[in-house]
């Protein structure tokens, strides 16, 4: 007999699991208003604490999700109800999407009635946020607004979604500096006899990076059941991430869904790999590549403080480690490989974003790791 459906606006049996000592986490499987079901969690330091924060958390998504939206509702109510809807994405996503609603959003216009919010006041509204925070900011706040306006217009509050008449907000794209081909061999060398490098455990997960072109959080984030010394393969699907009211934790996804991969890593970082594996050290509970020296999670923060530091004792130029993914990029592209290959290698849904933004335009499986090899050492 088939399994009934959970109804809609309800949810499952609550679990609760140990993650860390003193740190439970409870989850549950909510079902919202779109049919769809979604993981809802909370922590807390004892197992019947996370239950009950876990279950008020429930009892908020149910009560904004049973109010009906109507025009006189004002945005910052509305803008709960869209929170509510999207409390099963990823946490880093979720205290975006916060930070938009009550932050900006709610302090700003939120006492505005759905009927209210016409293109004309929002894009005023926009236009400030681009002026006094940041273009990069508005876009995230409009992308909200957008997502909260049309709840009100599938409620019939609104006839249309006033955010699709507003203009674009235009912002000049300053991305990392890529790092010559030619000078990677020597800052890597550099780097290798610098013995604070050393002393942080920096050295490693550096010329990882600059040997596969993976995020910073990825690396930081891989666990030797990633990884396949035998295949010279590293399968990459997880991020290390800050969420809000958790700290750093272990996101069991990546930045998107083609970020999921499985690449093959050049001779020389595999043999890096192959060395961390016989070295061993210390390693609590998630079994990674890179920890910590207390064998814990490493920040992507504070790894790349430390590399700007590195940079500055060794007099190596302004190359953050998103440098060293725009370098993959066209080394692989002066190795042959299509733009399909290495939208693949890096991660990348679209090969057109890897060609306009990662490949350099001065510059004209295996075989990318190959390639790479040839560059790291020069």
């Amino acid at each position: 007999m088939a399994r009934p459906r959970t109804p809609l606006s309800s949810y499952g049996t609550i679990h609760a699991i140990l993650v860390e000592p003193g740190k439970w986490r409870a989850r549950t499987r909510y079902r919202f208003d779109d049919g769809k079901l979604r993981q809802v969690e909370r922590f807390a330091s004892s197992e019947a604490k996370a239950k009950a924060k876990l279950r008020a958390a429930l009892v908020d998504i149910q009560t904004s999700t049973a109010a009906e939206v109507k025009r006189e509702t004002r945005l910052r109510d509305l803008g709960e109800r869209f929170l509510s809807a999207k409390a099963g994405r990823a946490p880093r996503t979720v205290d975006t999407y916060e930070r938009a609603v009550r932050k900006i959003i709610a302090p700003r216009i939120g006492d505005l009635a759905v009927s209210e919010a016409t293109p004309d006041r929002l894009q005023r509204f926009l236009d400030s946020v681009a002026s006094e925070v940041g273009v990069g900011t508005a876009k995230t706040v409009r992308s909200v607004l957008s997502g909260m306006l049309g709840l009100a217009t599938r409620a019939d509050a609104v006839r249309a979604n006033p955010v699709r008449e507003l203009a674009p907000l235009e912002q000049k794209a300053k991305g990392a500096t890529p790092i010559p081909v030619d000078e990677l061999a020597g800052i890597l060398a550099k780097l290798r006899s610098d013995e604070r490098a050393g002393e942080l455990d920096l050295v490693d997960i550096v010329e990882f990076i600059a040997g596969t072109g993976v995020r910073i959080g990825e690396a930081c984030a891989i666990a030797w059941e990633d990884v396949d010394l035998e295949a010279g393969t590293v399968s990459i699907r997880a991020n290390a991430v800050r969420a809000t009211g958790r700290g750093l934790i272990r996101q069991t996804h990546t930045k998107t869904e083609a970020g999921v991969r499985r690449i093959r890593v050049p001779g020389g970082v595999l043999g890096i790999l192959g060395d961390r594996r016989l070295r061993g050290g210390p390693n609590r509970g998630l079994d990674l590549v890179f920890p910590t020296s207390m064998g814990n999670l490493r920040d992507p923060r504070n790894t790349s403080r430390d590399w700007a530091e590195a940079r500055a004792r060794l007099g190596i130029g302004d190359y953050s480690f998103h440098s060293f993914r725009k370098t993959v990029a066209t080394a692989l592209d002066q190795a042959g490989l299509s733009a399909r290959d290495i939208a693949e290698y890096l991660g990348h849904a679209d090969p057109s974003l890897t060609m306009g933004t990662y490949m350099s335009k001065t510059v004209g499986g295996t075989r990318a790791a190959k390639a790479l090899d040839q560059v790291m050492n020069g």
